[in-house]
């Protein structure tokens, strides 16, 4: 736990792109300082999540083989089934929630009851597509903060706020900023932004359980959303992984509006690096506009989250 609420958030963890986990293989992950093991049967296709280190005696998973729809122990080649089982000898290896959703690979970290399936979030019926990742020296707590800071949509974003834009809570681990902005600046994304929708852009970001955040927009008739996932590293800081989306029906175009939305969404995130370089970010101290109180309202949130 932090002051800021727990350093790993109860959630679902973005890995990477569903597809990157080929049948037969086996890959190592660190969310926080807990290490995962995934793999993916040879038969079924089916992905399953590991603690790292073999229930028997300690071996790390990510040195053993997937036989079939199971995984062989590098050192004692004890075979494990998805569910953990050691066959008869009732030795049973922690597992952890697994999903595909958008094209992305998600490991739950937390039990179900705090953790809501990422079904829940209302994406069928869009085309998404991976948007890769960017490491970041800094809390999840400080870049979904920044997420939120609706002053900065203005200073560095350039987006003027056509309205004041407000701030509630969604339930007990979702809270909500909604905005109507106008693209001001001239580079490529704010163009092609104003070309779609003179009126603007009509946006809701949601943080789910703290680490995970949904941007949904509207401009003009189109419906665009940004998933984004804050893993904490071990060395305190954050890997920030994105599925990006828009809605409509499947058609050949399809694909290339999905890239399109993901370059637009690299444009808006590459705004920030500079800024977010050398952050010392704190709470403020005192409200002295809408943004400090936002911000002080979305920390009170972060303490009020469950851990793993």
């Amino acid at each position: 736990m932090t002051n800021l609420g727990p350093a790993v958030p109860a959630n679902w963890y973005l890995l990477g792109h569903a597809d990157g986990l080929r049948r037969g293989a086996v890959q190592a992950h660190t969310i926080g300082t807990r290490e995962v093991v995934v793999w993916r049967g040879q038969d079924s296709g089916a992905p399953t999540a590991f603690a790292a280190h073999c229930a028997h005696m300690g071996c790390h998973l990510a040195r053993g083989e997937v036989v079939g729809n199971r995984l062989r122990c590098g050192l004692h080649h004890r075979m494990i089934d998805s569910y953990g089982h050691f066959g008869a000898s009732g030795l049973r290896q922690a597992t952890l929630g697994i999903a595909e959703y958008c094209g992305g690979l998600w490991v739950r970290i937390g039990g179900e009851a705090a953790v809501p399936p990422l079904a829940a979030l209302g994406l069928d019926g869009y085309a998404a597509c991976y948007a890769g990742e960017h490491h970041f020296p800094l809390p999840w707590q400080a870049l979904v903060a920044n997420g939120f800071d609706s002053e900065h949509l203005a200073s560095v974003h350039e987006r003027r706020l056509l309205a004041q834009p407000t701030l509630e809570r969604a339930g007990p681990a979702s809270i909500v900023l909604r905005y109507h902005t106008q693209p001001t600046g001239r580079g490529f994304a704010d163009r092609v932004t104003r070309l779609i929708g003179p009126d603007g852009v009509h946006g809701e970001i949601m943080s789910r359980n703290g680490a995970m955040m949904l941007v949904r927009s509207r401009v003009g008739q189109r419906r665009n959303f940004i998933l984004l996932s804050f893993v904490p590293t071990a060395a305190g800081g954050t890997c920030v992984r994105g599925i990006v989306g828009t809605e409509q029906p499947r058609g050949p175009w399809t694909g290339l509006q999905a890239r399109l939305a993901a370059r637009l969404f690299k444009a808006f995130l590459y705004k920030d690096l500079a800024v977010l370089e050398g952050l010392a970010w704190h709470e403020p101290a005192r409200a002295d506009g809408i943004g400090d109180r936002f911000t002080r309202e979305l920390c009170d949130f972060f303490r009020g989250l469950p851990h793993e």
